[in-house]
């Protein structure tokens, strides 16, 4: 279902009259008459707006919406109602009625405001107008979810598309706010002390030297209203080779995964060097647990995983013989998660790369001890497109194909459980595979999944899942079709 309506095309589609004071309005009497019951006809009252606008209608902070309106025999407007932080201004000469949305500084503001009017004639016949409702999207709710799009290598700037709580959606939410566009190819995103970062592999050149207009390689943005707070151009990072993945330990502390493995970046000074140690860093989401980060690396029969530690910028392996010595060999690890407890989940397998068939695990790392306990999967997950897994207290869900699978993970074998919940191809013909993006939101513990019909020219044929999986297996809590242009994840702001 999609609950995106574009707001530009609705402010220039407001041209379809609804005679509210026939149809939408209301008084102390009815029929609308005077006060000897006579009908009050020269009383005329109807707003031009589209009727097959989706509600409510979402506004940014400070953003305004205005609406417009005929009216006849009309002494007096004003509105009804006026909650917390919204702004309504009344302009009897152009005809229309402002809507300003909250301030995202204002305390205690109404998320959402139904607009009503009452209009009055000079002989004191009222009616009031039916409500129009609003909706004030601020950017930080830890149950929203927004899903990065990389765009097309060649043609396009990567975007942000935003899913409130409530599912109603945001497209283009960078750009509706600032008025510009991420880089080329964004990769990924992640969130720190009211601030938003976001890599992309390009920036401002693409992948064959083409030039483009845009915010350059690094945005920060505000986490409440995601307008730029600062940028960094490629030439600015020159030293970075098709960054993919950042984390953010603090402003001193930004850390960039690219071709050569991480990179520190210093946003006081801006100065980027090398970590020693972090050579043929995978292509992959860094994982941080108690402020330190983490990151895998598979070769030829060997797995480790390697934490930096910000404080002395030192890179060290963690729990290796737990690793060695696990009860099914890890070999090549899949894909690594924080948990929840402070530990480190690890899915790995015992094949020497993730292309050869072998026994697959789910393991969590218990760091301070060095200690490992694992439990076997029943299928690989798909390690393409970034879909390996993501975790939610003790369950973690995984894909194979367009299957999504559940694992609810026991320091034994004994009851654990490994299911299958959903053919995601069987609830739609336009499922092809999946692409960046299986994650959990910690803050609802919903399921969110990016599909494509395909590649090619299929891919703009695409939708986002959210699933609740303990109320329905196969009907999601939301599904928006055609919203994305190669998703590089989905992320949450918790």
């Amino acid at each position: 279902m999609k609950k995106l309506f574009n707001l530009m095309s609705l402010l220039l589609a407001l041209n379809l009259s609804a005679l509210l004071c026939l149809s939408g309005c209301s008084d102390d009497n009815d029929p609308i008459g005077g006060d000897d019951g006579t009908p009050a006809g020269e009383l005329v009252f109807e707003w031009n707006v589209d009727a097959t606008a989706e509600t409510p209608i979402l506004l940014l902070s400070d953003e305004e919406y205005a609406i417009a309106y005929h009216a006849e025999g009309v002494e007096n407007i004003s509105p009804a109602n006026a909650p917390a932080g919204w702004q309504v201004a009344v302009d009897e000469a152009a005809g229309n009625i402002t809507v300003t949305a909250p301030s995202s500084t204002t305390t205690e503001a109404d998320k959402t405001y139904t607009l009503q009017l009452t209009v009055t004639s000079a002989d004191s016949q009222s009616i009031t107008t039916e409500g129009i409702d609003f909706y004030h999207v601020t950017f930080n709710d830890p149950e929203g979810a927004f899903v990065l799009n990389e765009g097309n290598m060649t043609t396009e700037n990567g975007s942000l598309v935003y899913i409130t709580p409530e599912g109603y959606v945001v497209d283009d939410a960078y750009k509706r706010v600032n008025g510009t566009e991420l880089g080329n190819v964004a990769q990924d995103m992640c969130f720190y002390d009211g601030k938003i970062y976001i890599i992309s592999q390009n920036g401002d050149t693409n992948a064959v030297g083409s030039s483009f207009e845009n915010d350059g390689m690094l945005v920060v943005a505000d986490a409440v209203t995601l307008k730029k707070l600062r940028s960094f151009t490629n030439e600015e990072l020159s030293q970075l080779d098709w960054p993919t993945h950042i984390t953010v330990i603090d402003e001193q502390h930004v850390y960039i995964r690219d071709n050569a493995g991480v990179w520190h970046l210093n946003m006081d000074d801006s100065s980027l060097s090398f970590v020693d140690g972090t050579e043929n860093a995978p292509k992959a989401r860094f994982a941080i647990v108690n402020n330190e980060v983490y990151f895998p690396l598979s070769g030829s029969y060997l797995a480790e995983v390697k934490k930096i530690a910000p404080s002395t910028g030192q890179v060290s392996s963690v729990g290796t013989d737990a690793i060695f010595l696990a009860p099914t060999m890890i070999n090549y690890i899949l894909g690594i998660a924080p948990a929840d407890d402070g530990n480190l989940w690890i899915i790995g397998t015992s094949a020497s790369s993730p292309d050869r068939e072998g026994m697959i695990t789910l393991n969590k790392l218990d760091l301070a001890a060095s200690e490992l306990a694992q439990n076997r999967l029943t299928e690989q997950p798909d390690d393409a497109y970034n879909c390996c897994f993501a975790a939610y207290g003790n369950t973690v869900y995984y894909a194979d194909g367009t299957i999504i699978y559940r694992a609810e993970f026991n320091a034994g074998e004994d009851g654990f459980a490994d299911e299958p919940l959903v053919d995601l191809a069987a609830l739609d013909d336009n499922v092809g595979l999946l692409y960046n993006g299986l994650g959990v939101n910690s803050a609802t513990g919903h399921v969110y999944v990016n599909t494509l019909k395909g590649f090619g020219n299929f891919f703009t044929t695409n939708s986002i899942w959210e699933f609740d999986f303990t109320a329905s297996m196969d009907t999601p809590v939301h599904k928006f079709d055609n919203y994305t242009h190669f998703p590089a994840g989905v992320f949450f702001n918790n």
